[in-house]
């Protein structure tokens, strides 16, 4: 009888740390990385472009344009909101007296929320000296190594500029 009780104690007590580990696992939300993400790269690269096309001062200089080149780092699921991980080079140009104008640009990782698959905000780096400790916050390990050490080539964006101001008689893109 005894060894019936002692069997008995310890399913009962199997029992009550096999509910508690699966319930400790179902609080911690599930990361998913998802693969089918080109619309969702389409999509932050207009919202980007958007967002420095109308905060930027000479946007109503003749034929003002922001061009973009990216590439994707992942997209990852967790709780049915995704985020998105690009490094996204801008550059905006305008002509002035038939001669191409630089007018402003960046190059760095962005992390987008959507929600909906639609942008909801976005974060980037801080800059400076804390700039390794807030991309470190920003990103998931998984990829954080591969960011830092990243440079993104600016050569298929000069094709992009080249070709749309190929009727100036000076194309030039510094």
């Amino acid at each position: 009888m005894n060894k019936k009780k002692v069997l008995l104690f310890l399913i009962v007590l199997l029992s009550i740390l096999l509910i508690l580990i699966i319930a400790i696992l179902s609080k911690k939300p599930k990361t998913v990385w998802l693969t089918d993400n080109e619309y969702l790269y389409n999509k932050a690269i207009s919202f980007i472009v958007n967002e420095k096309t109308n905060g930027n001062p000479d946007n109503n200089k003749d034929d003002f344009q922001v061009f973009t080149d990216f590439q994707g780092f992942g997209v990852e699921e967790k709780k049915k909101v995704k985020y998105a991980y690009i490094w996204i080079l801008d550059q905006s140009y305008f002509v002035n007296d038939n001669t191409l104008v630089s007018s402003s640009g960046s190059s760095m990782i962005y992390k987008f929320m959507f929600e909906n698959d639609e942008v909801v905000s976005y974060e980037i780096p801080e800059s400076g000296e804390k700039y390794t400790s807030s991309l470190r916050k920003l990103l998931p390990d998984s990829i954080e190594d591969l960011i830092l050490s990243y440079n993104m080539s600016d050569e298929r964006l000069k094709l992009k500029v080249n070709e749309h101001y190929s009727y100036l008689p000076e194309n030039k893109n510094d």
